[in-house]
């Protein structure tokens, strides 16, 4: 025997004397490089972004006459037709919430005021690149996560191969999702609270508290239901104090804003942006479950579901935050989910953030057990939904229950994958703390 098939054996019998694997150790680090996969991931950005500018300026007919008014893709509180009519009326000296027309937030005049006297094409403009910062933060977040798995200890299963998703790979599937797409050209305000939300959680995973804390309470004014994102946001700084000095501070910045657009607007704004998503002033049809039923609810118990409706979304904030604790960006993950599922005026676009920020946790798809019944469940909910809309509208031969069945299925299928998405963490977590029970059913008792 040779010296070195020897020396293998006794690395051998010793580390099965002391309880070790032999196995090699697997390495954990990114295979690709930082500048190639900067390169891919500029690539990336610019075709997207061609894509979604190019489709806007050569079909206008298609993108501002038939996807803009599409109530799966825009609702009354993101439609481009009546950010246009608060400018109009903006421009013209008149208060923009005085029509009962505009429903968004001040913020959103103030960034478009300069725009509207620029060509239509500069406003496209403006939509694709909060769409390229989405897929940005994406990247940068899969990124992130990625050096961290890197740094961290004990964040495998032994003896697994870990897969990491590229940056470029996250922003690819965000970019060429359809939902994302035919928000974008539908030019659906949406993707400004997206970008703000996930401009709050990279800054948040990078310890710049005050940063995450700015963009969460921009997201909060432009959508609402990202003020849930602070309980998520409040964990990543730490200890207790950490906490509490963070909810504090979106507090105050959340007052400063308001105390701001009253200033310029008047106290009429809040009534008719805060107020108006909170009690569904306007009983359009959308992709969620509010419309319907308020539209078949007696006047006296209204008041009453709305705050039941209200809180079993806000509900979930706390509790899921703490759930995950050790882990506040899958919580923010979870908390999307539930916002695109349960807010009142949810939309496409919604899902696609969901959507785009689960490449992020790769290592956890191989745990999900009804992808099949998810997937199915939101491609024929998006697929029944115009299919219905023109049956029920256009030619007259259905009513509002087809396209509510449909509406049904599409936010049944997200609570399926959110409910699947949170039980694959949690296995996870055990099989990395408890390897011996890789192969084996959990049952809780």
């Amino acid at each position: 025997m040779s010296a070195g098939s020897k020396r293998g054996g006794d690395a051998l019998v010793d580390a099965l004397r002391s309880g070790r694997s032999a196995e090699p150790k697997r390495a954990n680090a990114p295979v690709w490089t930082a500048r190639a996969e900067s390169k891919q991931l500029a690539y990336v950005l610019l075709l997207g972004s061609m894509l979604r500018l190019g489709l806007l300026l050569l079909f206008p007919d298609l993108t501002q006459r038939w996807l803009a008014g599409r109530v799966e893709l825009s609702t009354p509180v993101t439609s481009f037709k009546r950010l246009a009519e608060g400018l109009h009326l903006s421009a013209r000296g008149i208060s923009p919430y005085d029509g009962g027309v505009f429903h968004q937030s001040p913020l959103l005049l103030l960034v478009f005021r300069p725009l509207y006297y620029l060509p239509d094409a500069a406003m496209s403009v403006a939509f694709v690149a909060a769409d390229a910062l989405v897929a940005l933060g994406l990247a940068k977040l899969a990124g992130a996560r990625a050096a961290q798995l890197q740094r961290s200890a004990g964040t495998a299963v032994p003896g697994e191969t870990r897969f990491i998703c590229r940056p470029s790979v996250a922003a690819m599937l965000y970019l060429f999702n359809p939902l994302a797409i035919a928000t974008a050209l539908a030019r659906s305000t949406i993707v400004f609270s997206h970008a703000a939300i996930v401009g709050a959680l990279y800054l948040g995973t990078q310890g710049l508290i005050t940063g995450a804390v700015v963009c969460a309470a921009v997201a909060t004014h432009l959508s609402l239901y990202p003020a849930m994102l602070i309980a998520p946001i409040a964990l990543m700084a730490g200890s207790g104090r950490g906490i509490v000095r963070t909810v504090i501070m979106f507090a105050c910045t959340i007052g400063m804003l308001h105390v701001l657009f009253v200033a310029i607007y008047g106290a009429e704004y809040f009534a008719a942006t805060v107020d108006f998503t909170v009690r569904v002033g306007d009983l359009q049809p959308t992709v969620g479950l509010f419309w319907y039923f308020f539209i078949e609810i007696f006047d006296e118990f209204r008041a009453f579901f709305i705050v039941v409706f209200q809180l079993t979304a806000l509900a979930f904030a706390v509790p899921v935050a703490w759930r995950f604790r050790h882990d506040p960006l899958f919580a923010a993950t979870m908390l999307v989910g539930i916002i695109s599922a349960l807010k009142s005026y949810p939309a496409w676009g919604d899902l696609a953030l969901f959507l785009g920020l689960l490449p992020v946790y790769e290592d956890l798809l191989k745990y999900l057990q009804y992808t099949f019944l998810s997937a199915n469940l939101l491609l024929y909910g998006i697929g029944l939904a115009p299919v219905f809309w023109y049956l029920w509208i256009e030619q007259g031969s259905g009513n509002a229950n087809f396209f509510y069945a449909a509406t049904l299925v599409y936010v049944f299928g997200q609570i399926a994958l959110l409910f699947d998405l949170g039980s694959a963490m949690l296995r996870r977590s055990l099989d990395i703390h408890h390897p011996e029970t890789r192969n084996r059913t959990v049952i809780q008792d």
